[in-house]
């Protein structure tokens, strides 16, 4: 997102002024960039640790968003779409991120926690993407605007100051946005939050509060009064996300110390061109291996010819009239304008329309470094099916092209390749048209079972009944006062859709063998605890099986370490389960006991409901491009935040049960009420800011009784079913 040497650079001729100077203004705000602040370095440093989400950064953000509204300033926040044109290498910085995960853990066991925490924090194994759609709900619940760029956020930003109308007043991002077209950017805003612990009243802290911009011209100026086109390259040469480093700047043998200005300095004395540049480096290995020079001319024509969504809802190139008949080439194949305004309001992610442009799927290794077979199997070969079902019910409401697409997928772990034929797909879509239920029925049905209609509870257990199944059988409307109008409806048929596709209802509309178990294992839910989602992927897992105590993370530390073969094997699989649940924790960074074992587990959990996500978010979007929805409405993005399966959940509720299993194995007698109070009474010693750890450890315990309701309902459907019944009366005496 930036560019590199640019920004220390650059910061040494930034202004600062007051926050109060941008009173009334509109300000555009990269997403990515803003996010990066709280991620990198980590203001929560065991966050790559334990996964999910920043425990703190709801109220983090809500802060800064209340400064601003009392600064009298109106963000909107612009996230980017869709990759663009031929990715950099995919996993490499990954790789790195993981053994810098690695390496802490490893130090971490040793016993060496402060150095474990530091490089926690440094490894950047958890990106702004990761939490976009978290985001983007906190921007939503504080009535903030946002939307999604076509492609690049920069770009789109550029557009907003640039139009006519000027859309807003000024940007604060990274310095890759000075690539488009823009000269005064804000870098960064200092909110002065240090000072609401002390007695100074908001007026004065808003007084405090101050902005830092960079002046595009005046970098120009000091660099040698060079023109913008080759500032615009000696930024790209310098090395941004668009374009790698160009590597002689890196080679000590060329350049002693590598600087934007150095940079600058190369390209004037070698033609002031970067053509002239690489055909004096021609002889260089990586020059030449890269294919260097294209990969400059595809990026430097991506900013040229960036495609934006206009103010008119067009998605077209910044400089349409000059745009070239293969922009497609260098920034990626065309899809429906109404899908990239779908994209813009959040109601689908840029996951699955990135895999049918680019025609690749990308598997990135998790937190943990991914070093089981079990999951680079799921990853690999059992999550196929899902992928496919998602790709080929988008690809058949697109162009034929789509639908005849093969779809390549490559894991960091393996050079072969798999490939998803989308010709050879049978379109799923024919299977459930018959979802168009509306408003009357759902409520009626809502209120017989006090339930919430429009949840993954009430899509399951209303059709329990066969009677209330049989009218669910709906023909689409024709009629456009008919369509499918309220958020209810929209969701409740794209859940009910989501049902048939995964197996848990038949074409009768009737719940499956698989539904059954699902109804049950919801209905033994005890509302209060949150845990629809955890149940929900606690039955996947089960189809998959993956809920277990099986040996799957030999290699990693964090396994149960006190008692018998027995309490360890009993403690691990109810761990395992409550890897699902979440814990209760004040906003602020997690600090307690660590689980490489339990934090590969929830990369399990985390890919498998990502999955689950794709396919609910195509089974929304293709009931909007088949016209089944009123599209007259002002609530898109309210539907895209409504589906399930957009927050991902960390693993400190399972280090809670394990660390309390392991305590309790050291007492002479386990399962005595006294030996339980005191092993619970220690919970916050061990978690310093759980809210309430006996509260949480019982909640995990009521998610194992609603799991354990689902698995006697299946039968033989669950392996090991006997043995789940063994360690259920072994929890029993433990709870």
């Amino acid at each position: 997102m930036t560019i590199r040497t640019f920004d220390r650079w650059a910061s040494e001729r930034a202004q600062t002024f007051p926050l109060a100077s941008l009173k009334n203004a509109v300000v555009g705000i990269e997403a990515a960039y803003y996010l990066d602040r709280f991620l990198t370095p980590s203001q929560e440093p065991l966050l790559s640790a334990v996964g999910g989400s920043p425990l703190g950064l709801k109220t983090l953000i809500e802060t800064e968003l209340t400064a601003l509204q009392n600064a009298d300033v109106t963000p909107i926040f612009v996230f980017n779409g869709l990759e663009c044109g031929r990715k950099l290498d995919p996993f490499n910085a990954a790789a790195v991120a993981v053994r810098t995960n690695a390496d802490a853990f490893e130090v971490y066991h040793k016993g060496q926690a402060a150095q474990a925490v530091r490089l926690f924090g440094s490894s950047s194994a958890v990106r702004p993407q990761h939490i976009y759609t978290y985001f983007q709900r906190i921007l939503r619940d504080n009535h903030v605007d946002f939307s999604v760029a076509p492609y690049s956020s920069c770009a789109q930003l550029a557009y907003l100051e640039n139009h006519s109308s000027q859309f807003i007043d000024a940007i604060w991002g990274s310095s890759e946005v000075l690539l488009f077209d823009v000269d005064k950017l804000i870098t960064n805003i200092d909110f002065a939050l240090q000072e609401t612990s002390t007695d100074k009243p908001m007026g004065s802290r808003l007084e405090s509060s101050k902005f830092s911009w960079i002046s595009r011209r005046s970098c120009e100026e000091d660099l040698g009064r060079i023109s913008s086109d080759l500032f615009v390259d000696a930024c790209l040469l310098s090395g941004s996300s668009m374009l790698p480093t160009f590597p002689p700047l890196e080679n000590p043998q060329y350049y002693r110390r590598f600087s934007i200005r150095e940079t600058v300095s190369m390209m004037v004395s070698l033609g002031r061109n970067v053509t002239a540049v690489c055909s004096h480096y021609q002889d260089d290995p990586q020059v030449r291996e890269m294919g260097y020079l294209d990969k400059y001319r595809r990026t430097r024509m991506s900013i040229k010819h960036h495609v934006i969504l206009t103010a008119d809802g067009k998605v077209e190139s910044q400089d349409n009239e000059h745009a070239p008949r293969d922009v497609h080439d260098f920034i990626g194949q065309r899809l429906p304008e109404e899908l990239y305004f779908y994209l813009s309001r959040g109601i689908v992610g840029p996951r699955t329309l990135n895999w049918l442009t680019s025609g690749e799927i990308n598997i990135l290794p998790p937190l943990d470094g991914g070093e089981s077979d079990e999951y680079r199997n799921l990853v690999r070969d059992q999550l196929n099916p899902l992928r496919a079902q998602s790709l080929g019910l988008l690809s058949h409401s697109l162009n034929r092209y789509y639908q005849r697409k093969d779809i390549t997928l490559r894991c960091w772990f393996d050079e072969n390749t798999k490939s998803i034929s989308l010709k050879d797909l049978q379109s799923p879509k024919e299977s459930i048209t018959a979802w168009n239920t509306t408003n009357h029925a759902i409520k009626d049905r809502a209120s017989k079972l006090k339930s919430i209609p429009a949840s993954l509870t009430y899509a399951v257990r209303s059709l329990s009944e066969s009677a209330f199944a049989a009218i669910t059988i709906t023909a689409k409307s024709k009629d456009a006062p008919s369509l499918l109008s309220t958020e209810e409806e929209v969701i409740c048929n794209t859940l009910w859709r989501f049902l048939q596709l995964r197996g848990y209802v038949d074409e009768k509309h009737t719940l499956t063998t698989w539904g059954k178990v699902l109804d049950t294992t919801l209905s033994s839910l005890d509302s209060a605890d949150g845990h629809e989602e955890a149940a929900f992927l606690a039955v996947e897992l089960l189809r998959l099986g993956l809920l277990n105590a099986d040996a799957m993370f030999p290699k990693y530390d964090g396994l149960p370490s006190q008692g018998s073969e027995e309490d360890k094997r009993n403690s691990l699989w109810i761990s395992r389960v409550a890897c699902l649940g979440k814990l209760r924790h004040k906003p602020r960074g997690y600090a307690g006991p660590l689980s490489r074992h339990l934090l590969a587990y929830n990369s399990i959990i985390s890919i498998v409901r990502e999955s689950l996500r794709d396919l609910t978010q195509t089974s929304l979007v293709t009931l909007l491009l088949d016209g089944n929805v009123n599209r007259e409405r002002d609530d898109w993005t309210t539907l895209g935040l409504a589906l399930p399966f957009s927050e991902e959940n960390n693993c400190t509720l399972a280090i809670a049960v394990k660390t309390y299993f392991d305590e309790l194995a050291t007492m002479p007698d386990p399962t005595s009420v006294k030996s339980r109070d005191e092993a619970k009474s220690k919970g916050f010693t061990w978690m310093d800011h759980c809210v309430d750890f006996i509260g949480n450890l019982d909640g995990a315990f009521r998610l194992w009784d609603a799991v354990f309701a689902g698995v006697k309902a299946a039968g033989e459907e669950v392996r090991d079913g006997p043995m789940w019944a063994e360690v259920d009366k072994w929890l029993a005496n433990r709870r």
